[in-house]
Parts: structure tokens; C-alpha cells; sequence
């Protein structure tokens, strides 16, 4: 008898275990636009921190925290995608705070803007944290600070990733991007972009134990091994980017380019087709 009853004790745990995080889809249930309101979701409740969230329907959804309260929090494995021309951006003159900890955001054919110049958005903000951001033919703006890892000292083993496809960041506000303890034990902080197509535009802050930089260059970030293209630091800088502007102000701007071998290709093309057209 008391195989049997831990054997069922066993597979009731690994039940519990293997239990599915919700999905929620916004459906716009004629409550307004508020991210808050959960008459606005399929499930009639705003989602919980480690749910699986999908907004497809090509709304205007916006964020609208209280008096600088009731934030936007990815947690717990969870995760916010939104897609078909939908955006997400603040409404509140409140600063809002998005933190993806231990989530992932994804944007794909959609737009995502915090308007507010004392709004965050934090990957990964805890020692053993994990941010995933994703942009696919879509545009993030911020007038406030975006962050990848935490501005508190001692966090370790965090994961922040920003992954950029053919899309735009537009962060011009405060010290636009910035890197925390880039070189601390285990932490993994990047921009990666893949392919040609991309920008980011704002002022960069970095801080390693050489000290706060926020007038780091685009250069520096991709020998330090932080800025990656295609997910790698293959090649030179400028195989694949190019900057304007000046590092520390606003307006300085990175943009990927077409890869040297592409580029190759397109002018080969071309010589062929003229050296066809003369025969």
C-alpha cells in the first residue's frame, strides 16, 4: 500500500508540475483600450504575470498605470506578443515600467512606445533574471530609459537580450539604452541584430568595472561582444554597420547594412546583366 500511494503521489506532483500557463488574447471587449481593463480580454481578467498574452487584432492598446502604479510585469516564464499591425504604447502621463524578468516580449508587424520621459523598460532585473525582447518589422520607441540588466549592483547570472529584425528603436530619451554590469559573473547582455534593415537611435550608457559610460561608443559595445550581428561577432564593425552622430547625444544612430557578400552578389548581378545587354 504505501508503494501505491507514492507512486500516485508521484504522478499527481508531476501533473502539477507539467500544469500549462494560461493564454489570454485581447479581444477589445468595448471596455476602451486599457491593457488594465479586463473586460478587453478573452479570459474577462487582465493577465497575470506568467501568462501567455496575444494581442492580433490590429488595436491600439495602451498602457495606464495609476498615479505611477500597476506596472506591466513579464514574469514567471510568461510572455506578450503582439502582431498584425497592433501596437502598445502608454497613454498615462504616469511613468510606466515594463519589466520582463524570467519572460519574453515579441513584436512582430507591430509597434511598441513608452512616451513618458520617467518610463522604463527592464530586461531582466534580478540575479538570475532573464529579459527576451524580439522586434521583427516593427518599431519600439521610448522617452524614457530602456535597460538590459538591472541598475542594482551585485546582479549576476542575468540574461537581457534585445533581437532586432528589420526593425527600429527609437530612444532618444535620458540616457537611451544602457547596459549594466556587462562584464559581472554570468551575465549576458546583448543587442543582436540580423540582417540588414535595422537602426537604433539614442544616447548608449555602459557600466563594467572600468566604470559608468554614457557616451559609449557602437564601436566599443561590438568588441566588447555586447552589439552582435546574426548573433555573432564575425568581421569587422563596419562589415555591418554604420553610424552617425556623435556617441552621447541625442541622434546618434547605428544602422545595420546588407553583409559584404550580399553586396558582392548585388554588383555581380549587375555586371552580368550589363555584359549580357552588350552582346
Amino acid at each position: 500500500m504505501k508503494l501505491k500511494t507514492t507512486t500516485i503521489l508521484a504522478v499527481t506532483s508531476l501533473g502539477m508540475g507539467m500544469a500549462q500557463a494560461v493564454t489570454v488574447a485581447w479581444d477589445n471587449g468595448g471596455a476602451g483600450t486599457s491593457w488594465q481593463t479586463g473586460a478587453n480580454w478573452d479570459t474577462g481578467t487582465r493577465p497575470a504575470t506568467d501568462d501567455d498574452v496575444t494581442i492580433a487584432t490590429g488595436d491600439a492598446v495602451t498602457l495606464n498605470p495609476a498615479f505611477g502604479n500597476d506596472h506591466m510585469i513579464i514574469d514567471g516564464g510568461g510572455s506578450v506578443t503582439v502582431s498584425n499591425g497592433s501596437s502598445l504604447t502608454q497613454s498615462s502621463a504616469f511613468g510606466e515600467e515594463v519589466f520582463i524578468d524570467n519572460g519574453t516580449m515579441t513584436l512582430n508587424n507591430a509597434s511598441f512606445g513608452l512616451g513618458f520621459s520617467g518610463s522604463l523598460t527592464v530586461l531582466a532585473q534580478a540575479t538570475s533574471g532573464s529579459g527576451i525582447f524580439n522586434a521583427t518589422d516593427s518599431s519600439i520607441t521610448s522617452a524614457g530609459e530602456i535597460w538590459l540588466g538591472s541598475a542594482d549592483t551585485g546582479e549576476t547570472n542575468q540574461t537581457a537580450q534585445f533581437n532586432l529584425t528589420n526593425s527600429s528603436i527609437d530612444a532618444n530619451g535620458g540616457v537611451g539604452i544602457w547596459f549594466w554590469d556587462t562584464d559581472a559573473a554570468g551575465n549576458n547582455l546583448s543587442l543582436n541584430v540580423n540582417g540588414a534593415g535595422s537602426s537604433v537611435e539614442g544616447r548608449i550608457g555602459r557600466r563594467n568595472t572600468g566604470g559608468q559610460d554614457n557616451a559609449v561608443t557602437w564601436e566599443t559595445l561590438w568588441t566588447e561582444g555586447i552589439l552582435q550581428f546574426n548573433g555573432g561577432n564575425t568581421g569587422a564593425f563596419a562589415d555591418h554597420f554604420t553610424t552617425t552622430g556623435t556617441a552621447g547625444t541625442a541622434g546618434y544612430t547605428l544602422t545595420s547594412v546588407p553583409e559584404p557578400s550580399s553586396t558582392a552578389l548585388l554588383g555581380l548581378g549587375g555586371l552580368a546583366l550589363i555584359l549580357r545587354r552588350r552582346k
